[in-house]
């Protein structure tokens, strides 16, 4: 005789079934996720953008002085300094007298200089005196060659005075005053500057190849040494440093690459003269929209065929490799030169 069953969902296999399902039902149900859709396909092709201002061509910059930026007086012979007329900060103009020095040599040119034009005068009227004489036979020829080997002697010892004269920077008015006076020569500052250093020290004697009385700096004329990657073309180049940006003009460049490191080396003159001040660091730069021909393209639009930089073109419908060179890459999009219109369309990730 069989048992009775338990009634169902309360013993036996049904009890389990009615504790899972009052469980799920006491659970909070989570919030439905919505469905996300899929990002759009990236376009295949992309139009060519202008350059804009992006640097094409740049390099590191250094702006030299220029040839009277800076200067030194010394003492063109030995000498003994007897007066400084200036100190540091001073602003002076060009052959303003800043040391004075009393050169002994100077002296005795300057004597030799006086006795010499004393004896070519009285000579040269003795030898003038002695011709006419010869001429009506009252004097011997004798007589009238000494005189002028007299006047040539005279002659030699006055350019030789002259010469030490002109190398301390004297002219031959310039010789009674000195004879007259104390001697002292003025040492002028060849250029209009402000005065740095001054080393000269009253009572010194100093030679020409001795440090300098007095160094001077000008604000002349600068020009800017530049070094880029390949040769620079023409174009309207900047100075770029912390001050700003100075348009600048290409005045030459080298003709092929230092073989130091590749490099070509190029020099620039500002356009309004001396803005920046000699030594200041920077760099200088062309951008995109000052070269014809460069455009900007997708980096990942460029690919190679045989080893040549490509992008691929689409025109009228149909496509072609059109080879291009590559200037600089900053980031997603690259800087290239070739035979592309704004109007054009690459295909975004090489060719397909």
């Amino acid at each position: 005789m069989n048992a009775p069953r338990p009634p169902s969902g309360f013993g036996g296999e049904g009890l389990p079934v009615l504790l899972l399902s009052l469980l799920l039902w006491a659970c909070p149900r989570d919030a439905e996720t919505p469905e996300v859709a899929p990002p759009p396909p990236a376009s295949p092709w992309v139009r060519v953008k202008p350059a804009g201002a992006a640097a094409v061509l740049e390099g590191p910059a250094r702006v030299l002085a220029g040839p009277g930026a800076s200067a030194v007086v010394t003492p063109p012979l030995r000498g003994t300094v007897v007066k400084v007329r200036v100190r540091p900060g001073d602003v002076v103009a060009a052959g303003a007298p800043v040391v004075d020095v009393v050169m002994p040599e100077v002296l005795d040119a300057a004597g030799r200089f006086e006795g010499a034009r004393a004896r070519l005068e009285a000579w040269s009227a003795r030898a003038e005196q002695l011709e006419k004489l010869r001429a009506e036979g009252l004097a011997r020829a004798l007589d009238v060659s000494e005189a002028r080997a007299s006047v040539a002697e005279a002659k030699a010892d006055l350019q030789a005075a002259r010469a030490v004269l002109l190398a301390a920077g004297l002219k031959e008015g310039d010789v009674p005053g000195l004879l007259a006076g104390s001697g002292a020569v003025p040492l002028r500052a060849p250029v209009a500057g402000v005065v740095v250093e001054v080393l000269a020290t009253l009572g010194a004697s100093r030679d020409p190849s001795a440090d300098p009385l007095v160094r001077l700096a000008s604000t002349g004329a600068i020009r800017v040494e530049a070094h880029f990657p390949r040769a620079p073309p023409d174009g309207d180049w900047s100075l770029v440093t912390p001050l700003g940006r100075f348009p600048l003009s290409l005045v030459a460049r080298a003709p092929t690459a230092d073989e130091r490191d590749g490099t070509f080396a190029a020099w620039f003159e500002p356009h309004d003269g001396g803005v920046v001040a000699a030594g200041t660091l920077g760099r200088v730069s062309l951008t995109g929209e000052r070269e014809a021909g460069v455009v900007r393209v997708p980096a990942k639009a460029v690919h190679r065929v045989d080893g040549v930089p490509t992008v691929t073109v689409r025109r009228g419908g149909e496509s072609t490799a059109l080879p291009v060179q590559v200037l600089q890459c900053p980031g997603a999009e690259c800087l290239v030169r070739g035979a592309l219109v704004l109007d054009d369309e690459v295909a975004a990730e090489g060719p397909r």
